[in-house]
């Protein structure tokens, strides 16, 4: 059986197209292990200096109220946690299993509050914070969600 010009055209451009929707599926998977794979790494950075910096670990084991210094640095590198985490690029399964105690206990200080709503009175600026405040908020929620 013999094909015409046009069926062999046909064939090539079905051909064609069945190979870009292939790429198009292995980027987008790809793209999804790397995704992934970044999240996993971002937390494991995030980790590895919650555990090993001497500073975070003393203030995190404190147990009177925290300087306004003390406080600028165990928020600030909470802070940076919850900036990833609203961006997408860390894995939040992880960061509440390893330091989501640490961060919702951080919230629940009125101590810390206070402060934390005295810097944005001195900046004139309400989103001091905010990624702090939103990824505890998040772990409290999941928390809440677990326990039912």
């Amino acid at each position: 059986m013999s094909y015409g010009p046009g069926w062999i055209i046909l064939g090539a451009l079905v051909g064609a197209a069945g190979a870009s929707v292939a790429q198009i599926v292995n980027n987008w998977f790809t793209k999804g292990r790397e995704h992934a794979r970044l999240k996993i790494e971002s937390f494991e950075r995030f980790r590895r200096e919650f555990t090993e910096d001497q500073n975070l670990r003393r203030i995190d084991n404190k147990k009177e109220p925290l300087t306004d210094e003390e406080i600028d640095d165990y928020i600030g590198f909470f802070e940076e946690v919850g900036l990833y985490h609203h961006r997408d690029l860390v894995d939040i399964d992880l960061v509440d299993e390893i330091m989501g105690d640490s961060i919702t206990t951080a919230y629940d200080d009125s101590h810390i509050r206070e402060s934390i709503y005295k810097i944005r009175a001195a900046e004139r600026d309400n989103t001091y914070f905010i990624y702090f405040e939103q990824l505890a908020q998040e772990l409290l929620k999941r928390k809440r969600e677990r326990t039912k």
